[in-house]
């Protein structure tokens, strides 16, 4: 099979149950057999089939050690997660405030869950991967649950914001996800969510694709999963290689309409095949190697001087709240 084939895919898109699909995509970024498709209703690109059998213990056992070949964050993983929760926060637009409960899912390292606290908050995390997850309780004095979150014990309904942070795309069924995890919040509550934009121009075509990455979102089938779910959009928009939106989850007898996406499956491959041909025409794409080594030559310097994962993130955040 070639890109470009219609096929009828195994797995229907979780947005329109359809099976009627186009091949992208049919190895992954490391060489090996992995097919991504597009859903000709809807515009959805996903993996198809499963890569992944038992998708619960790669997270739980696997991820963190094949995706960065660790077991708990290095410092410069800390510094690079500090700096990203922080600008996150900026574009949260005034969800976090001082007094709120937060739940974290896919914790990470805790990070997230560590700032929000300095911030005032109550907030708490779910990490799949027990190596980050004890980590993150061990290093910040967070509370971080250790598990998937349908393993959780935290109650429904009494947090004010959720977030979702690079963690849909990995997820079997992101519809079903979502609305689970929505049962979290408060009616009236927030929903962070953010993921790679798979149309963004500035990543080279053919790394795009991962085992990991289960789906590829653009910024209305991201809205049309989120409303399939339940939720309601308040902000959506396009940073750098990413998606950053702030969903809330309706009161009692409210409903939600599920965009349109007629014409989203023609204006993605358009999309696709222009940031495919533009890649190398782009001058940034040739300042990539200069700003990776004078990241990490930054990285080493600046945590150098610094011996615990609170120290480094206490110099990124500053003061703590009160």
């Amino acid at each position: 099979m070639n890109p470009g084939e219609k096929i009828t895919a195994d797995r229907p898109c979780c947005i329109t149950g359809s099976h009627d699909c186009e091949i992208v995509a049919t190895k992954a970024r490391e060489g090996h057999a992995l097919r991504n498709v597009i859903c000709r209703e809807s515009g959805l690109i996903y993996v198809d089939p499963l890569p992944i059998e038992d998708l619960e213990t790669f997270y739980k056992e696997d991820y963190r050690k094949s995706y960065k070949n660790v077991v708990v964050p290095k410092k410069k993983h800390i510094l690079r997660a500090g700096r990203v929760a922080l600008s996150r926060f900026e574009q949260a637009q005034g969800v976090i405030e001082s007094g709120r409960r937060c739940l974290d899912i896919g914790a990470g390292g805790g990070e997230w869950v560590y700032l929000l606290n300095r911030l005032g908050c109550d907030a708490v995390g779910i990490e799949p991967n027990k190596g980050y997850g004890g980590f993150a309780r061990e290093t910040y004095d967070v509370e971080v649950f250790s598990g998937m979150y349908q393993e959780s014990n935290f109650e429904k309904e009494t947090f004010d914001v959720l977030s979702l942070f690079q963690v849909l795309e990995h997820l079997a069924d992101p519809v079903v996800d979502i609305r689970s995890m929505s049962e979290y919040l408060k009616p009236g509550g927030k929903f962070i969510i953010e993921v790679p934009d798979i149309l963004f121009p500035g990543m080279h075509f053919d790394h795009k694709w991962h085992d990991g990455h289960l789906y590829g979102f653009d910024v209305k089938t991201l809205e049309a999963v989120a409303a399939r779910a339940g939720l309601k959009t308040v902000s959506l928009k396009i940073t750098p290689g990413n998606l950053y939106g702030i969903f809330e989850k309706p009161g009692a007898g409210e409903t939600v309409e599920v965009p349109s996406l007629e014409g989203n499956f023609e204006s993605a491959l358009e999309q696709l095949d222009q940031g495919r041909k533009s890649y190398w025409t782009m001058p940034r794409t040739y300042g990539k190697t200069f700003r990776k080594l004078s990241k990490a030559i930054n990285e080493k310097s600046t945590v150098a001087s610094l011996n615990s994962g609170r120290e480094i993130l206490d110099s990124i955040y500053g003061p703590k709240a009160g």
